[in-house]
């Protein structure tokens, strides 16, 4: 039962950042797909359900968790046009976003050299 109730908070984006960062919690990363957690999580960032606790997520997921596709991901949240934060109050929002962009910039740091193909 837990896990089906994991799987659709991981599966429902405003849900997944705080249920990948619970899962991290309970049992570790090194024990985890962390893998499919991070793309829950960024999933979750890029569709602005929880785009500061999708970093959480990530960070405690740790850099080597993303992969190519996901790296390319995350820098398009951290330089993208769009806005990620999409409501509330026009100051705060872009405060918000900027602040998102700033994080992401720092995952990616983070986040080793993708193999050359």
């Amino acid at each position: 039962m837990e896990g089906v109730v994991a799987a659709a908070a991981l599966d429902d984006p405003a849900q997944a950042a705080a249920a990948v960062l619970a899962l991290a919690a309970a049992v570790g990363p090194a024990s985890l797909d962390r893998t499919a957690l991070a793309e829950a999580a960024l999933r979750s960032a890029e569709q602005g359900a929880d785009p500061e606790g999708a970093c959480d997520a990530l960070e405690a997921l740790g850099p080597d968790a993303l992969t190519g596709d996901h790296a390319r991901r995350l820098a398009a949240l951290a330089d993208g046009d769009a806005r990620v934060v999409r409501s509330g109050l026009e100051d705060r929002v872009i405060r918000q976003d900027d602040a998102l962009r700033n994080r992401a910039r720092v995952l990616l740091t983070a986040c080793p050299a993708p193999a050359a193909p």
